[in-house]
């Protein structure tokens, strides 16, 4: 029996190719630099873009239907606005949690932290593991929390904030895994693809680690990502 064919691409099928678009814009730019640094792997800018765009055009349209790509979609956009709310209510729990006496936890283990790192970050499973210790310790530290101005109400936000986080992810789980079980075809050509993107990052990273912040944050995957999905649901980029 054949193997299975996995993905190698870390982000979500759907992405795949815009984020390739993102980067392409890129390269192209910066083209002459990549040529100086790996002149053998960059001869020349038509031959590679040509291949970088052949390996575009094999992935784009393969991944899902209208209707599979449009409930991925909506399930981002109903992520952000999880993310629009918990920044405040984890501001405000804070200074709850430093100023109440005889916690079980200090304010550094309550999971604050790690929410907010994770938030930060579009990590959905740490962000839901994060809550869930968020949770567990609001509920270990009932009473003195509510001296210092917690109520049932922030609990209940805070709760259904993990709720939809975590349904969320499973939803969009389910909905990765029926893009990714369509075809062999399309995993082996989204990870085709990939593989030239991946270069590219590593690549243009090492050209801006140091010289240029703007131009490396265009080479860097995470920060490539959030931009895709800050695009994806109709929000400017976030001010540096």
């Amino acid at each position: 029996m054949a193997d299975t064919v996995h993905p190698h691409y870390p982000c979500h099928s759907d992405e795949v190719v815009p984020l390739a678009a993102l980067l392409r814009v890129s390269v192209a730019r910066d083209f002459a630099d990549f040529h100086d640094l790996l002149p053998d792997d960059y001869q020349d800018a038509a031959t590679y873009l040509k291949a970088y765009d052949k390996a575009l055009e094999a992935a784009t349209g393969l991944v899902s239907s209208g209707t599979q790509q449009g409930r991925t979609m909506l399930i981002t956009a109903h992520m952000q606005t999880v993310y629009d709310s918990l920044p405040r209510l984890l501001d405000r729990l804070s200074a709850r949690v430093r100023r109440a006496e005889g916690l079980s936890v200090p304010l550094t283990r309550f999971g604050i932290a790690a929410a907010r790192a994770a938030r930060n970050n579009d990590e959905h499973v740490p962000l839901a593991t994060a809550l869930k210790t968020v949770l567990q310790n609001i509920a270990a530290n009932k009473k003195a929390l509510e001296l210092k101005g917690h109520t049932a109400a922030d609990t209940k936000d805070l709760q259904e904030l993990y709720d939809d986080l975590t349904q969320d992810t499973t939803d969009r789980g389910s909905s990765v895994s029926t893009q990714k079980g369509l075809t062999e075809t399309n995993i082996k050509a989204l990870n085709a693809l990939w593989a030239v993107m991946k270069h590219a990052l590593t690549d243009g990273k090492d050209l801006y680690r140091t010289s240029d912040k703007p131009k490396l944050d265009d080479y860097t995957y995470k920060q490539l990502l959030k931009k895709l999905r800050r695009e994806r649901a109709g929000k400017p980029a976030a001010g540096k």
